[in-house]
């Protein structure tokens, strides 16, 4: 019999729409490639834009959140490990799984150290230095240490967890974004491209504060640096009244909503921007820039744990007029943007090598997996949250649950 593993998705993957979606489905094909039975399980709405998991061997499976009948559910299927796709859905999920299938090893995946980025952010609307001690802070690292192992796409987070949260080496799995040779679309010639874009979903803060200081200061100064009939194109899914507010022709600047194919669109397109301001983790947009051979402009924060201001091949920035100049540099000169076009293939072969990162994460993973036991045995602080003192999330969702079902019922009598 194979090994089974779930994976319980706040949202159902859309690669198109995110890098989330496209990591997410990197993830699973690891263990289909493992041999692995592999399922997915949500309580969230279908969409058209989710991708078709069945086409790829995936058992998808609908399911109901503060419900116990998930309880019977996953008795039935009985996987022997589960993921979860953010912090959120193992407090949904972890009490119930931790009852029904005790024996299963759980692994939480979390795209990017949410609470930095939100610290991040808020550092940078009120002007203060980034504070990490925030109740964001405390609910993701409890899921953490609830969870077997955590999986990061950092390696400064986890650095991060390790020295200023106390997290073991033990606990954190890194596996980045990460592609094999024939990933790799180096799209048309300088000469066959044309304009800037910028590409990330709007349901991001990071990518909205992006869009807004491209619109308002970065672009003015840029589009005077380029010729006349260059212009910004900017793609994101999920672009609501305000995003769209700023789409102005005249200004040569366009929100075109979401694109159809990522990776088809930035190859058109001579240099990439990701004007980041704050986030976390690896920026889909810039990996993306890369596999097309699209020159990518962007900050400190955008580039790191991707690349270096040496392996990039400009200075990182945030300071409106040098990151205009760089980002014209790289349209006008043909021999700077293939210099920066190759230092992104060289990353992609060094940094991101599937070949590599994935058999790093497996020996890590697989061997936690051999010897769960006693890695449980030596996760005391995970072991101290699951007393029955510190089951909070259990408890309210139990009490969820028994509301909903009241509400069911008196609505029955009346």
């Amino acid at each position: 019999m194979p090994k089974k593993l779930l994976l319980l998705a706040k949202n159902w993957p859309e690669p198109n729409s995110t890098a989330a979606g496209r990591r997410t489905l990197d993830l699973l094909s690891i263990f289909l490639d493992q041999g692995y039975q592999v399922h997915v399980a949500s309580a969230a709405e279908n969409t058209p834009f989710q991708a078709d998991l069945s086409k790829l061997g995936i058992h998808c499976h609908k399911v109901l959140l503060n419900d116990a009948s998930f309880d019977s559910w996953i008795t039935a299927l009985s996987p022997t490990e589960v993921i979860f796709d953010r912090f959120v859905t193992e407090e949904q999920f972890g009490w119930r799984v931790k009852s029904q299938c005790p024996e299963a090893m759980t692994l939480l995946d979390t795209s990017d150290f949410h609470a930095l980025r939100q610290a991040r952010e808020v550092a940078f609307k009120q002007l203060q230095p980034v504070d990490l001690y925030s109740e964001l802070a405390i609910r993701e690292l409890s899921a953490m240490v609830r969870c077997d192992l955590t999986l990061m796409i950092s390696e400064i987070e986890i650095s991060l967890l390790q020295q200023q949260f106390g997290l073991s080496a033990g606990q954190l799995v890194y596996l980045p974004f990460f592609a094999a040779a024939d990933d790799i679309q180096p799209g048309p010639s300088f000469d066959q491209r044309k304009h800037v874009v910028m590409i990330g979903g709007f349901k991001h803060e990071p990518n909205r504060d992006a869009t807004r200081w491209l619109k308002q200061e970065i672009w003015p100064q840029l589009k005077s640096l380029l010729p006349n009939d260059c212009e910004l194109h900017v793609y994101g899914a999920y672009a609501d009244h305000a995003m769209n507010q700023l789409h102005n022709p005249k200004q040569r600047f366009f929100i075109k909503g979401r694109a159809v194919d990522a990776l088809t669109t930035l190859a058109q397109y001579r240099v990439n921007l990701a004007p980041l301001r704050f986030g976390a983790g690896q920026k889909g947009k810039i990996f993306e820039g890369w596999l097309t051979g699209t020159p990518t402009v962007t900050t400190a924060v955008g580039a790191e744990s991707m690349a270096d201001a040496s392996q990039l091949g400009y200075p990182l920035t945030d300071k409106t007029q040098q990151v205009a100049e760089i980002a014209a540099q790289a349209y006008n000169d043909s021999g700077y943007w293939q210099t920066l076009q190759q230092n992104g293939f060289t990353l992609l072969d060094t940094g991101f090598n599937k070949a590599v990162c994935v058999t790093h994460f497996w020996q890590q993973y697989s061997n936690t997996f051999a010897h769960l036991e006693q890695h449980r045995a030596q996760n005391f602080w995970g072991r101290v949250l699951w007393q029955n003192q510190h089951r909070a999330t259990e408890y309210m969702s139990r009490w969820i649950e028994a509301k909903n079902h009241n509400r069911v019922g008196s609505s029955a009598t009346d």
